[in-house]
């Protein structure tokens, strides 16, 4: 019997959900809706708008689910508590009135990265609809399937054409480094001006197109302002001030031990949505006690932050964190891959760093993720996990036949999990059946569903 399946798209991505969604109507039958004004697809706009407006709205959420909510998005958790709760029980209905006119099976969409598709996961709960969301694997041209940051368990029918050999040589890679990341650009006074100041031109024009469309609620248009609490001010600059150009020759020689700490990129979507702890969504205040604890116990620290985070990180939290002893911020265009021949701990939430250096066989720390075990990784899912972690540390390095194992056992999680095609094809508007990857992607998401 055919599905019911809902797919779920974001701004600038239409045209590649419609492709999906008519590829994938061979089999099923498939709704593609979004949060935004267009008449491309089935927008959710104007009964936001009807519902954000009727003086009586019905809500099942309790209200410390909707603080919970509010807390989770940086958008509403700067802006007026009242406004932030109507707008929450205002999807709320939304999806109420659609999941109980629709027998929907199956939900597929990006990552969780805004309030709306929030709500929809918990609304969906209700109807017993299963949400998965799709998103890059950390092999090349490769996609993983997760369930609020967990990785899904794959049907062994999917088509994946890449050994595991091939897998295993890629991740293992002295100079691997993430298909999404690009460590190589500038990172100079001008590009950080560029960046800025192409931020605000944006904040305007979405402030006037806001006013235009006479949408003021719009959450992509909202997240553009620059009154929001994390973005960066002009004097943010001043973040080429705190950078230690000279500290990896010495500190590659130092006799203490050495910690890398990844910094994260834009929080939003793995920190607000994938962690369950709100000490760890609290995230700026988590990491000044992680730098703090290290320190203290003598240790070197060294924050890297994110390449793509240049002009975007408010350097208070680099001014916060150096407050401490032997604390050092990298240069954003350093290799992390040398700098981590030279440590013996790593420090990430949920980024990819926490991967690299556990397969380089460093202690890594990392929150419960799509790679983490409990044999290879010190997974901590709150501020006490890791304080615990950090007290009963054995320093002692693995030997040559134990990190081959560790290889093993992470690299072949990581190939079960993951499957041929790459959802970086939403950057082209057609031509879509020529992208082999993207067909890949689709038809693998095609067996999953009649699988499952």
């Amino acid at each position: 019997m055919n599905k019911k399946i809902v797919l779920y798209a974001i701004n600038n991505t239409f045209h590649w959900w419609k492709f999906v969604g008519r590829y994938l109507s061979k089999n099923h039958d498939v709704t593609v809706i979004t949060e935004h004004k267009t008449s491309r697809l089935y927008s959710m706009k104007k009964r936001f708008y009807f519902f954000y407006q009727e003086e009586r709205i019905i809500s099942e959420f309790s209200d410390s689910e909707i603080d919970n909510i509010i807390a989770r998005c940086r958008v509403l958790r700067n802006i007026n508590k009242t406004k932030a709760k109507k707008m929450v029980i205002a999807y709320e209905n939304v999806f109420q009135e659609l999941f109980s006119k629709n027998n929907f099976s199956n939900i597929i969409s990006f990552p969780i990265d805004r309030y709306p598709m929030d709500v929809m996961n918990r609304v969906s709960k209700r109807y017993n609809i299963d949400h998965i969301e799709i998103t890059v694997s950390v092999l090349n041209n490769f996609t993983m399937l997760l369930k609020l940051g967990e990785i899904v368990e794959l049907p062994s029918e999917l088509n994946n054409d890449v050994t595991y050999e091939s897998a295993f040589k890629e991740l293992v890679s002295p100079n691997y480094e993430p298909v999404y990341v690009d460590s190589k650009k500038t990172y100079n006074i001008l590009k950080w001006i560029y960046i800025y100041c192409y931020q605000n031109l944006r904040a305007i024009a979405f402030k006037f197109i806001m006013l235009l469309e006479n949408d003021y609620l719009n959450l992509h248009y909202l997240d553009s302002q620059m009154f929001l609490k994390h973005k960066v001010r002009l004097k943010d600059i001043s973040v080429f001030k705190y950078i230690d150009k000279g500290c990896i020759d010495s500190i590659k020689n130092s006799k203490k031990i050495n910690v890398l700490i990844a910094l994260q990129l834009f929080p939003e979507a793995s920190i607000d949505y994938w962690v369950r702890d709100m000490g760890i969504v609290d995230y700026e205040n988590f990491l000044i006690h992680v730098v703090k604890s290290f320190s203290k116990k003598g240790y070197n620290v060294l924050l890297k932050d994110h390449p793509l985070q240049f002009g975007f990180r408010t350097v208070e939290l680099i001014k916060r964190a150096k407050r401490f002893e032997n604390v050092y911020f990298l240069p954003y265009e350093s290799d992390v891959n040398y700098i981590m021949n030279f440590c013996h701990i790593s420090f990430t939430t949920t980024g990819t760093i926490g991967l690299q250096s556990s397969l380089k066989g460093l202690i890594s720390f990392v929150t419960p993720s799509y790679y983490s075990n409990n044999i290879d990784f010190k997974i901590y899912k709150n501020k006490e996990d890791f304080d615990f972690h950090l007290n009963n540390l054995n320093l002692a390095k693995l030997d040559d036949d134990k990190l081959k194992l560790r290889k093993k056992r992470i690299v072949s999680h990581i190939y079960k999990t993951s499957f041929k095609g790459s959802i970086l094809s939403f950057f082209q508007k057609k031509n879509f059946l020529e992208n082999n990857s993207l067909v890949s992607l689709v038809e693998n998401l095609r067996i999953y569903l009649n699988k499952t």
